[in-house]
């Protein structure tokens, strides 16, 4: 059966009128008193439609402007006066806007950058060259701070003032802290971009990061103390995990994902995997007898064939993925411990177990480069500059060492001849005094 047409002759459009003629279920076509090539389309199917009519080099030229249920009438009118002026320009608005979305498909983004990086990131992942961990930090970074400051602007188009202008949003937007990862990140996206010829230069490379002191914070005696007196009212779990960070000095992500297969009681070792460590090579750490009686009191007490050493039942992962925000247990802890401050230098923070069994390490006299493969350090140049500035016994020790010799050959000198009988001098000197 043929749908029923109906035209009409030209009236005003508003609101109401196009309303009550879109309720009539007929297949129609009317034209708008204002502005004269704007038409409005009814289907029986309900479909209602503003469209542009015009004749476009002896041609009939059609132009869908937008559907009558997310546009005004006055927005149809403002569009359909746009594409009279390109056509009255020798433009067609049709040939225009298909011109339009093969730039926007050939704009290379900076989203379009990373997405190569992080694919590029997940082989060396399962090369066990780069950690899950660390991708997943890089995907929060880009998420959150650098790919909103890039919007849609296609990053071959970006001069040396561009660059500028982006890093002074983040400059004047984040933390230091946060500002550095975020320029770290944009330089190692677009080099690689860079390497792999998907871009033929950047100015990023030159641009600095902000000095950022180093961490100091480490627990006191006292301060340990307390610390271990408020784990008491937390689950055990917890307790032990902080328990063995201090015994081993070891990573929060290592610790927490602890697998009982990296665990060598005989040799009372733990075995951390290259895929784990910071470093990307494994790493043997010592456990102490206190580290093995917590490990076997574990194990005695977990469940068949149970994987992690911190297993816990509602994580998706399987193991404890505690973060230290508010509602935590570490949090919760450190309050009740008066470590919490809003100060965060002065705020003890997780990481903050490492720093401090690695200054006490250094305080027994233990050397450097024995601290730096027990913490896995890829260097011991990271070791000495992180933590030799907390060994204040060996500094105590120059000191009184200086301040009871000599200050001088000749105070040494002086003190000898004052030892000297009368007649050792005379001989001394080869004649009388």
């Amino acid at each position: 059966m043929a749908q029923r047409v109906v035209y009409m002759e030209r009236f005003k459009f508003t609101k109401t009128s196009l309303k009550t003629l879109a309720s009539a279920g007929v297949a129609g076509r009317w034209s708008d008193a204002e502005v004269k090539e704007l038409y409005f389309d009814t289907t029986v199917g309900g479909g209602q439609f503003f469209r542009l009519i015009k004749k476009f080099r002896g041609k009939k030229l059609t132009i869908k402007l937008g559907d009558f249920q997310t546009m005004t009438v006055e927005q149809a009118r403002n569009e359909a006066r746009d594409k009279l002026n390109l056509i009255r320009n020798g433009i067609n608005p049709n040939e225009q806007k298909k011109a339009d979305i093969d730039d926007a498909n050939s704009i290379f983004t900076f989203s379009d950058l990373f997405e190569a990086y992080r694919k590029n990131f997940e082989q060396m992942i399962r090369a066990g060259e780069r950690r899950q961990l660390s991708l997943n930090q890089t995907i929060a970074i880009f998420s959150n701070h650098t790919n909103p400051v890039f919007l849609k602007r296609d990053v071959r188009s970006i001069a040396s003032d561009d660059a500028k202008g982006i890093l002074a949003t983040l400059k004047l937007s984040k933390s230091t802290s946060i500002f550095n990862k975020c320029l770290t990140q944009i330089k190692a996206v677009f080099n690689y971009a860079k390497t792999e010829g998907l871009i033929s230069n950047h100015h990023f490379a030159e641009q600095k990061k902000f000095a950022d002191s180093e961490r100091e914070r480490v627990l006191s005696q006292i301060e340990e103390v307390r610390l271990l007196e408020a784990l008491d009212v937390e689950d055990q779990i917890y307790k032990d995990i902080v328990l063995i960070a201090l015994m081993t000095g070891q990573r929060k992500h290592c610790i927490l994902s602890l697998k009982w297969q990296e665990i060598d009681p005989q040799q009372k070792i733990w075995m951390i995997p290259a895929g784990k460590a910071k470093s990307k090579k494994s790493l043997t750490v010592p456990l102490i007898p206190e580290a093995m009686e917590i490990l076997t009191r574990r194990s005695n007490e977990a469940e068949a064939d149970e994987l992690y050493v911190f297993p816990i039942k509602h994580s998706k992962l399987g193991h404890v993925t505690e973060k230290t925000g508010e509602g935590s247990f570490w949090r919760r802890t450190i309050r009740r411990a008066g470590l919490y401050s809003d100060d965060k230098q002065q705020r003890l923070t997780f990481h903050d177990l490492r720093r401090s069994t690695a200054t006490r390490m250094a305080r027994a006299g233990i050397e450097m480069a024995l601290i730096q493969k027990t913490l896995g350090h890829s260097s011991i140049a990271i070791t000495q500059k992180i933590y030799a500035h907390h060994d204040v016994s060996q500094v105590r020790k120059s000191l009184e060492d200086t301040w009871n010799k000599p200050v001088s050959t000749m105070d040494t000198l002086k003190e000898q001849l004052k030892a000297l009988t009368p007649e050792q001098r005379l001989e001394l000197l080869g004649g009388d005094i």
